[in-house]
């Protein structure tokens, strides 16, 4: 009760509370308004509401949790992993976004957070956790740290829920300066691939053919795993294969030298009919831990200090031609390379000349025509 009205016994009118709340609701609207203002000076190109929200969290008003709209985070991670399965993305691709949403959604439960992982403390909670129990590398976290945004910035957009990676500044992408083998090494990789510790049938000539086959094309590994013997053509007189799911979903023909499309041609003339150009030993498609076995065999017997990968030999591919050549859009081109997309907007690439870049990495590779 004011003064006034303790003075004269009386209440304050209904007129006068009134008045003040009036006041109060216009000196909040002008705060408001200048948050905007100041926001918007600043490049913040969220919605009104999230700016006021967002003004409201620094003032210490604590704004009551959605209810209106609940979003299961199990269901939504499912069908995420669905959608990004559907889009033909690589399956190493499909495994990472599976990974990194199993453990938050762990951790969560964990520490008693499920409802609150919208909230931008709870992620930088998980990362710095992730970070302490894992010890990841640079790519590692910086890859982590995306694969949950991309997901956020999803469901956000799908359900309407707050985006808690909306304001938080992603890590640096690191520089990764990858491994190639010399001309020499990559003929000692081969020769110790020809000639294995434990020789099973048709091991030696299959896993030759691999390391070939991957570095002569520069295949990525999802794309020599998921190579059909429809996909190959042997016979004309511009033998091919065609990686029907590259990179982002970009289909290419991919060209192959005679070489090397005479030593598949043979391989298919001594398997059964099966669909998969390479296969493990009791048949079914080669699988990327068979794959990094191959690799990994071939390198110890040839007693390389470098560590040798799929992608080793896709970048030793590049590396041989640029090289050769010092044309960086071939190199994009022949590789299927995303990331050198825009080149092709400004400079044709002509078949001829893929053709001529296979038989430049196969010289370099020692591979002679049969």
């Amino acid at each position: 009760m004011s003064a006034l009205a303790i003075q004269t016994g009386q209440a304050p009118s209904p007129h006068t509370a009134d008045a003040g709340a009036d006041r109060a609701d216009r000196a909040t609207l002008v705060c408001l308004r200048e948050s905007l203002r100041e926001a918007r000076r600043a490049g913040d190109r969220r919605s009104p509401f999230a700016i006021i929200a967002a003004s409201l969290e620094e003032l210490g008003v604590e704004l009551p949790e959605r209810s209106d709209r609940p979003v299961d985070l199990q269901d939504a991670r499912d069908e995420w992993i669905q959608r990004v399965r559907s889009s033909r993305r690589a399956e190493s691709t499909v495994t990472a976004y599976r990974i990194a949403l199993d453990d938050f959604l762990k951790w969560l439960r964990d520490e008693g957070k499920l409802g609150r992982q919208c909230r931008e403390q709870t992620v930088v909670a998980y990362l710095e956790e992730y970070r302490r129990r894992n010890g990841p590398a640079a790519a590692t976290y910086y890859r982590r740290f995306t694969l949950l945004r991309r997901f956020f910035r999803w469901l956000s957009a799908r359900s309407g829920t707050p985006d808690p990676f909306l304001e938080l500044e992603a890590p640096r992408k690191p520089a990764q300066a990858a491994d190639w083998l010399t001309p020499a090494e990559f003929g000692r990789l081969l020769r110790a691939a020809a000639e294995p510790v434990r020789a099973h049938r048709g091991m030696a000539e299959r896993d030759r053919l691999v390391l070939l086959t991957l570095v002569v094309t520069g295949l990525r590994r999802s794309e020599l795993i998921g190579l059909d013997w429809g996909d190959v053509d042997l016979e004309g007189e511009r033998p091919s294969l065609l990686v029907r799911c590259g990179k982002g979903g970009r289909p290419r023909r991919q060209p192959l030298v005679p070489a090397l499309a005479s030593e598949l041609s043979s391989m298919r003339a001594r398997e059964r009919p099966h669909s998969a150009v390479f296969r493990g030993l009791r048949g079914g498609r080669l699988q990327a831990t068979i794959l990094a076995g191959i690799i990994r065999r071939a390198s110890i017997g040839a007693g390389l200090e470098k560590r040798v990968t799929a992608h080793t030999l896709r970048h030793t591919a590049a590396t041989w031609l640029r090289s050769a050549t010092g044309d960086a859009r071939l190199v994009a081109e022949y590789l299927g390379h995303a990331d050198l997309s825009t080149v092709h907007r400004y400079a044709h690439v002509a078949s001829e000349e893929l053709d001529a870049a296979a038989a430049t990495i196969a010289e370099i590779a020692a591979l002679r025509n049969a």
